[in-house]
């Protein structure tokens, strides 16, 4: 424990930490570790997604083209800022959907059930809407 404080104290990207919302756990700060979910809020959040549906409010379908974050082109900008982060090339990402879209996408591309091959083998509590029923 006291290496990983160690590390932390010297980690240039610490100072992040302050940009999330952390629970409290028997009031202490949690250790955050779920794979599915949307992680830690940021505490800036709020602010952006009440700018969105300010936009929606005031400008409607306009939004789409003439608000702050123009909806349309949406996808562009998070695929340049996922490029850096992911270190790739921005035209070898793709921003598209969220997981159990993508999974029932794949069902629909690749799924093709006959007399002999037609079960789905699941894990036990996957995500409800992950399911294939």
């Amino acid at each position: 424990m006291e290496q990983a404080t160690l590390l932390d104290a010297k980690d240039t990207l610490s100072s992040f930490r302050n940009q999330f919302f952390i629970p409290q756990m028997d009031g202490k700060d949690s250790v955050y570790l779920c794979g599915n979910s949307l992680g830690l809020q940021s505490t800036r959040v709020q602010r952006y997604v009440q700018e969105e549906l300010d936009a929606w409010a005031h400008l409607a379908v306009d939004a789409h083209f003439e608000s702050k974050r123009p909806w349309v082109s949406i996808d562009e900008r998070v695929a340049e800022l996922s490029a850096v982060i992911v270190g790739a090339q921005r035209e070898e990402v793709a921003i598209m959907n969220s997981l159990t879209v993508n999974l029932h996408l794949l069902f629909l591309a690749f799924y093709a059930p006959n007399e002999s091959r037609f079960k789905v083998l699941m894990e036990e509590g996957a995500f409800p809407s992950d399911r294939v029923s």
